[in-house]
């Protein structure tokens, strides 16, 4: 048997940033009746429009990985017009790419024309976050934006304004049918109002796939799908991008150790409503697109390059390193170098409220753990057994030993703590756990008085198969 390979590379049609070729690709209307695709492709300097399914860049092959995946109407976003006359300048070499800095001062000011936010500088890292979204694929990791603020303060309306300049954006319910056409079909910006409502029972299995869709490691999702028919066939959609939250209360603790929070004050002042006939946002969004055809480049060597620097120096660790690089490299690469460490500061300030701190009940059950494996490398024990060990006073006062055995089973799971699922006895579950993995997860959640709490270690899922019904 000779088996065949497939030679070549596949890029996401919407957008895509992979070994220095960046992919846009939009649909348009030809005629009444008929619409067509258009992919337009950066490499090495040069920029060029395909309605093909592949383009040949240096000898290598890359295919636009359609499949049922719907662009969208560059009508909506840009203009037919403007992108020819944009190609046609480059090729003459008479294309005048609008300043960086200018575009970034820019967003800046349309943020202070319609929203209030709590410090100057907040202004300045949601300018980064926003232009960032046109750029992501080229990070390993994107932050959740949460604006957090009372009723009245001017959410929904810095959605809409979020919406209007972040890349392929739409404003839609949390439910996994609209994740899989914002995020799989558009590579867009999600955008979610009255997000309190994460909280509630019914939405842990959304909550996963969101808190894991933060950075590309997240990966895919795949979904047994049954049609009318009960036949059944798995899909599998993307999880990560940008998304943006919008609530009056704090986010779900999975949710909140990934985001950037951004506060609104009640402002005095009548703000206008960002709507079409405010701005011509089409030019913006031009100007924007612009700089993504003929930056990506750049700001992919720039992240690289400060991920090994952060990497030897140790400054920042962890998944807030990982949250802050877009906004450095965004910063950078659009010439605000001067506001970066203004910038910094108040990101590790706002994301420190965000950080995940573990409840008394959880330190404990992890304390008495510690406390049965001194002198031994492991200890086999039920939850429970543990339950036992604990102060009564840490549940309520009406639970029964078994709902107590079950709260310390949830934190043995949610924190990883054991090491091996034992079988089943007249106790129940059983775990085995190893004392210098208990020990390793103690000091990276709980503080000493020298020590900052690192962060929590990421719990990938994408095994799980979800299943749903339409």
């Amino acid at each position: 048997m000779k088996f065949t390979t497939f030679d070549g590379d596949l890029l996401h049609p919407s957008l895509d940033i992979k070994d220095g070729v960046l992919v846009i690709g939009f649909r348009y209307r030809v005629s009444q009746k008929e619409e067509k695709e258009i992919f337009v492709v950066a490499s090495n300097g040069d920029v060029e429009a395909t309605d093909g399914d592949s383009i040949n860049i240096k000898d290598k092959l890359y295919y636009f990985e359609k499949g049922r995946r719907k662009l969208v109407r560059i009508e909506d976003k840009w203009s037919v017009a403007e992108l020819q006359k944009f190609l046609d300048e480059l090729a003459k070499l008479k294309a005048a790419t609008p300043s960086p800095r200018a575009v970034f001062e820019e967003i800046v000011g349309l943020a202070q024309r319609y929203t209030e936010l709590e410090q100057e500088i907040d202004y300045w890292l949601l300018a980064a976050w926003i232009l960032g979204t046109y750029f992501y694929p080229a990070f390993y990791a994107y932050p959740f934006l949460h604006i957090k603020a009372p009723k009245r303060s001017g959410k929904s309306q810095s959605l809409n304004l979020l919406g209007q300049l972040c890349f392929n954006a739409i404003k839609a319910r949390p439910s996994l049918a609209a994740l899989s056409e914002t995020v799989d079909s558009l590579r867009g910006t999600y955008l979610i109002d009255q997000a309190d409502a994460l909280g509630r029972k019914g939405t842990e299995d959304l909550l996963d796939i969101l808190a894991d869709s933060y950075k590309k490691s997240g990966g895919k999702r795949r979904i047994i799908n049954f049609d009318k028919g009960k036949n059944r066939e798995i899909l599998e959609f993307e999880t990560y991008s940008p998304k943006a939250f919008a609530s009056i209360k704090e986010l779900p603790e999975d949710l909140r150790d990934r985001c950037l929070v951004i506060g609104l004050i009640r402002s005095q002042k009548n703000f206008p409503d960002p709507d079409d006939s405010n701005n011509n946002w089409r030019e913006i969004r031009g100007r924007i697109y612009k700089l993504l055809l003929t930056n990506h480049e750049l700001v992919s060597s720039t992240y690289t390059v400060r991920k090994i620097e952060y990497r030897d120096n140790q400054e920042i660790l962890g998944r807030s390193l990982e949250l802050w690089l877009p906004f450095e490299v965004i910063m950078q690469c659009f010439g605000v170098d001067e506001r970066v460490a203004e910038a910094k500061k108040r990101f590790l300030a706002q994301y420190g409220f965000s950080e995940y701190e573990p409840s008394e009940l959880e330190e404990e059950v992890i304390k008495a753990v510690l406390g049965q494996l001194q002198g031994q490398a492991e200890v086999i024990m039920s939850p429970r057994a543990i339950s036992e060990l604990l102060p009564a006073d840490l549940f309520d006062s009406g639970d029964t030993p078994k709902q107590r055995a079950a709260k310390v089973g949830w934190a043995i799971k949610k924190f990883n703590l054991s090491s091996e699922r034992k079988p089943r006895t007249k106790e129940g579950v059983r775990y085995l756990f190893q004392k210098s993995k208990v020990e390793g997860i103690y000091k990276s959640y709980f503080k000493t008085s020298l020590e900052h709490t690192p962060l929590a270690p990421d719990q990938a899922d994408d095994a799980n198969i979800e299943v749903i019904s339409v």
